[in-house]
C-alpha cells in the first residue's frame, strides 16, 4: 500500500501512469496477487499447509521459532535449516517450489505470510477492469482530525473473520454530485491514509466487500486534499484470500453510484480463485 498512488497530477496522463504503477503492484514479479498464506502462528509446534515445518510463538513480544529437517529444503536467511532457528520480522525464508516467507504481526500475534511465484490468481492475472477516467469524479475535500487516540472496530477478512480496531484519526467531508459526504479514514502507517467504502456500486459492478482509497495526510494548514475516485482500488482480498483486508465501517457508505476507478481483477478462463463469494457490508 503506497500514499505515491495519491499525487496532485490530475491528468490522463498522470492516471495511465498510476494505472501502470497498480499493475505492476498486483501482477509483477513481487505481485501481491502471490500471496498464498497469511497465518498466525499461536499454538506451539504448529504446522502451516502451505509450507514445511514446525512452528512456534511465546507471543509478540516473546519468540518465534521454525524447526524443519534439512531435507524439507527450508532456508532462512540464505542459510539452510537443519534444527530449530528463531525469527524475527526481518528474516527471509525461502520454501521448496520457489515460494518465500516473511514474518508480519496482528494483534500481538505473529503472522507468517507466504508468497509463491506459481500462484495461479498470479498467473491467471490478465487485469484490472475500470472505468474510463473522468476529471469529474476529482473533488476537494476538507480533512477533520478527529480527538486523539480515536479507534474504530472493523472485521477484517481472516478464516475465521476477526474483528479488530484500528486508529481512525480524521474525517474527510466533501461534496459530490449536489450532496455532502464524510467518509472516515484509518491511519495505515507514517502519513498514509485509508479509506474503506462502499457505493451503490457495491455487490454488482465493483466488490460487495466495497473499495480502497489511499491518501496522504494533510500537512497544510488549510485542511484540504484532493479525492480522486479515479484511484479508487479494488482491496487486496479481491485478488488472494490471504489478505485480512479490513471491511468497511457503515459510515462510510456512499448513497450513489461511483462509477469511477476500479471495477474487479480479470483473470484468465479457469483460473480457480477463492475470493468470488466475498461478503457484501
Amino acid at each position: 500500500m503506497s500514499s505515491q498512488c495519491f499525487d496532485d497530477d490530475n491528468t490522463l496522463t498522470g492516471y495511465d501512469s498510476w494505472r501502470r504503477s497498480r499493475w505492476e503492484e498486483m501482477a509483477g514479479p513481487d505481485g501481491k496477487a502471490g500471496r498464498v498464506a497469511y497465518r498466525l502462528i499461536t499454538e506451539p509446534g504448529q504446522e502451516v499447509p502451505e509450507v514445511p515445518g514446525r512452528w512456534t510463538s511465546t507471543g509478540f513480544a516473546g519468540s518465534l521459532t521454525l524447526t524443519a529437517a534439512h531435507a524439507e529444503g527450508v532456508s532462512v536467511d540464505g542459510q539452510a535449516v537443519d534444527g530449530t532457528v528463531e525469527l524475527t520480522s526481518a528474516s527471509s525464508l525461502f520454501f521448496p517450489g520457489g515460494r518465500r516467507g516473511t514474518i508480519e504481526e496482528l494483534r500481538g500475534a505473529h503472522v507468517l505470510v507466504v508468497w509463491d511465484p506459481a500462484a495461479p490468481t498470479l498467473v491467471g492475472l490478465r487485469g484490472i477492469d475500470a472505468w474510463p477516467w473522468d476529471p469529474t469524479w476529482a473533488v476537494e475535500a476538507e480533512y477533520r482530525p478527529a480527538d486523539a487516540g480515536r479507534l474504530l472496530e472493523v472485521t477484517r477478512l481472516t478464516s475465521p473473520s476477526m474483528r479488530d480496531t484500528l486508529p481512525a484519526p480524521g474525517d474527510f467531508v466533501f461534496d459530490l454530485r449536489g450532496e455532502r459526504h464524510k467518509l472516515r479514514a484509518f491511519g495505515v502507517g507514517g502519513d498514509t491514509l485509508l479509506i474503506t467504502f462502499t457505493d451503490g456500486t457495491s455487490g454488482t459492478d465493483t466488490p460487495g466487500m466495497g473499495r480502497w482509497l489511499i491518501l496522504t495526510r494533510p500537512k497544510d494548514a488549510t485542511g484540504m486534499a484532493r479525492i480522486d475516485f479515479n484511484r479508487a482500488v479494488v482491496p487486496h482480498h479481491i485478488f488472494s484470500a490471504a489478505f485480512p483486508c479490513p471491511l468497511p465501517p457503515r459510515e462510510n457508505h456512499l448513497p450513489l453510484r461511483i462509477e469511477a476507478g476500479e471495477r474487479s481483477p480479470v483473470f484468465a478462463a479457469g483460473t480457480p480463485t477463492d475470493t468470488a463469494t466475498c461478503p457484501a457490508v
